[in-house]
């Protein structure tokens, strides 16, 4: 996991060399970044109101968000009866999967900001190479 002062710092790293771009490289930087930034509160408003996996759609993370869906999907099929292994209404199942989700899921919650941090992190790192590979090229 990461800590909230190496995220700074790489945050920080990050900003000094998009300080640096010439005014065309920023512009490009821009239109690139811009679009793909994602906030914590969003994606914390998504996680309380949406619990079944939305929230891991926002960052794209979509090994998590399928995850997320079918432990959901699982539990609330055998809590009423349509269990997809066959069987009866199976409560034990149920509450078992939504057990095994909240183990996977308040650890989520509660990292919700340097996730997002880390994430956004990596998309700036990735538009700074587009924009000087592009640059390069030209």
């Amino acid at each position: 996991m990461f800590s909230q002062k190496e995220l700074d710092i790489e945050e920080h790293q990050l900003r000094e060399q998009i300080r640096a771009l010439s005014p065309e490289q920023r512009a490009r930087y821009d239109a690139l970044e811009i679009p793909r930034l994602r906030l914590a509160s969003t994606y914390l408003r998504l996680h309380v109101l949406f619990p079944l996996g939305i929230h891991h759609l926002y960052l794209q993370r979509w090994g998590r968000a399928a995850l997320s869906v079918a432990l959901s999907t699982a539990a609330l099929l055998s809590a009423i009866g349509l269990n997809p292994w066959g069987g009866d209404r199976d409560l034990l199942v149920a509450l078992m999967l939504l057990l095994a989700m909240i183990i996977l899921e308040v650890p989520q919650l509660m990292n919700a900001r340097l996730l997002v941090q880390s994430r956004n992190n990596r998309i700036m790192a990735r538009c700074l190479t587009q924009c000087r590979s592009a640059h390069e090229r030209q």
